[in-house]
């Protein structure tokens, strides 16, 4: 299987890890909608949320809830917002987006793919900010 967050979770990739526990990551999406931009990650290679088990579908949403709080408390958005979606890497992932505009869920450089990839020096700084 060549899947990137199974490499991320297992060290064989790079990524800028903001949290990690036995069950799950938190990394910065280096296109992201806004600054910290994070995504929530099983370890366990699940492609859809029902697939997870319960216990690990707890974790996971209170690891969400957690990283929500942070992003708030340190970031200070309009609001967090909260997306899984899942098309674009078969891996489940929490998309967690410090909102400051109604549409930046549904922006059209979302929609179509053609966000700008973040430089390492602002995912460098974003880290050391949210880790």
């Amino acid at each position: 299987m060549n899947c990137l967050f199974c490499e991320i979770s297992q060290s064989r990739q790079d990524a800028k890890i903001i949290y990690e526990d036995e069950h799950c990551l938190a990394i910065l999406d280096i296109y992201p909608i806004r600054p910290g931009h994070t995504l929530v990650i099983p370890k366990k290679h699940v492609t859809d949320i029902h697939q997870l088990e319960t216990d690990l579908y707890i974790h996971l949403m209170k690891v969400v809830r957690e990283r929500s709080r942070y992003l708030q408390s340190t970031l200070n958005p309009k609001k967090v917002g909260m997306a899984i979606v899942g098309f674009d890497i078969d891996h489940l992932h929490v998309h967690l987006v410090p909102l400051e505009e109604y549409h930046d869920l549904t922006s059209q450089a979302y929609l179509h793919g053609t966000l700008k990839r973040e430089t390492e020096e602002a995912l460098a700084m974003m880290q050391r900010k949210l880790k």
